[in-house]
């Protein structure tokens, strides 16, 4: 179980509409072997494409990606979703509340 100390209220946090461009979440489908993935994936990283953060216990990973990269992750079956990756304000909800 996740310590709750690390927990996010993501409904009652928002964005600052700061956007790290061209930075994106990945989300993996359930089971899919994430080494795997990574190896089909690196052929398509070029220039400024890289993955940044690998979240193991999310099955997630963020990275920044060209079209090329993109295009690849679009139609890769190992893929659930794919966000734009923005950066959260948790203090401006803490301000609003005091």
């Amino acid at each position: 179980m996740a310590d709750p100390g690390f927990m996010i209220d993501a409904a009652r946090s928002r964005t600052t509409g700061e956007r790290k461009e061209p930075s994106y979440i990945i989300h993996l489908e359930t089971g899919v072997d994430k080494g795997a993935h990574f190896d089909a994936l690196r052929p398509h990283l070029h220039g400024h494409s890289h993955i940044t953060e690998d979240y193991e216990y999310l099955n997630a990973y963020t990275g920044t990606f060209d079209e090329e990269a993109l295009d690849f992750l679009r139609a890769s079956d190992d893929v659930e979703k794919i966000e734009k990756d923005a950066v959260l304000s948790l203090f401006d909800e803490v301000m609003d509340e005091v």
